[in-house]
């Protein structure tokens, strides 16, 4: 008995996922990871940390915030999260694979299935998001198709693929894209991380920004074992800055460029120092 076509596509294309899932390449590793990096200007906000020192095993990854963007006249969210890569190449390109986390901002409009990608080259700012895979599904249940260029018929697209009235793999993916589309993510929206285990020897220290109250700038100092705060090495700091526009501690050296109750911008000197 000849096997139906569409068996054949889904193991066409479950073959191309699968190889795409094998390219891991990265593995844990000890690792000491300083952030942000010494002479680069960046902010915070109340209750982020301005500084981190953190040593233990991991594996890279893209830190990205939450990031809202349109295609097709549709408009998306992804989550900010930690994203490990999967696999670097030896040109220095990286890659980080991301599954189901995007969503919906229109009304009535729900996604049931989403692939996609987070790659950047040799430089460690900014990354692209290309999204290979993208269900969208209106109010009534029904395949939204062709909406990635816009057109935004309720006609079937005759590529789709339906068992048991639910359609599983969207045209777009059957027709052979490698990607329905890309955004590119500006460097103060996705940065290159290590990704720790909260399990072992992990061991952190962070400058955290309380805010500002006339010229006196507060922070809170704090060290982690795990994903454990340890209450005996935390103190508040807080630095005048009618006296310097430098502030320090345990070797760190930070220039304040302007702070505010909402954010601070600064550049670091020198990191703190390991315990």
């Amino acid at each position: 008995m000849k096997s139906p076509n569409w068996l054949g596509c889904i193991a066409a294309i479950g073959s191309v996922f699968l190889a795409g899932c094998q390219t891991t390449g990265v593995t844990q590793k000890l690792h000491t990871e300083m952030y942000p990096p010494i002479g680069q200007v960046v902010s915070a906000e109340i209750g982020e940390s301005v500084l981190e020192r953190t040593r233990g095993y991991g594996a890279p990854g893209f830190r990205v915030k939450d990031l809202e963007f349109e295609q097709g006249g549709y408009r998306f969210f992804l989550p900010g999260a930690l994203y490990q890569i999967n696999y670097e190449s030896q040109e220095g390109k990286s890659t980080a694979y991301g599954y189901g986390n995007i969503r919906s901002l229109n009304e009535g409009i729900s996604i049931s299935g989403s692939n996609f990608q987070l790659i950047s080259g040799p430089t460690d700012s900014g990354c692209t998001l290309q999204v290979s895979n993208l269900n969208l599904i209106d109010r009534d249940g029904k395949l939204i198709t062709n909406w990635v260029s816009g057109d935004q018929s309720e006609q079937q697209d005759e590529n789709a693929i339906a068992i048991g009235g639910r359609t599983i793999l969207s045209g777009s993916i059957l027709r052979g894209s490698s990607a329905l589309f890309a955004v590119d993510v500006p460097d103060d929206q996705c940065t290159k991380r290590y990704k720790f285990s909260d399990y072992g020897q992990t061991f952190r220290q962070e400058l955290i920004y309380l805010g500002r109250s006339g010229d006196e700038l507060s922070f809170k100092y704090r060290e982690f074992s795990g994903s454990l705060a340890r209450p005996a090495f935390s103190a508040d700091l807080k630095y005048d800055l009618s006296e310097s526009q430098t502030i320090g501690y345990r070797g760190a050296r930070i220039d304040v460029i302007e702070a505010g109750n909402q954010v601070i911008r600064y550049q670091v000197q020198s990191n703190i120092q390991g315990i």
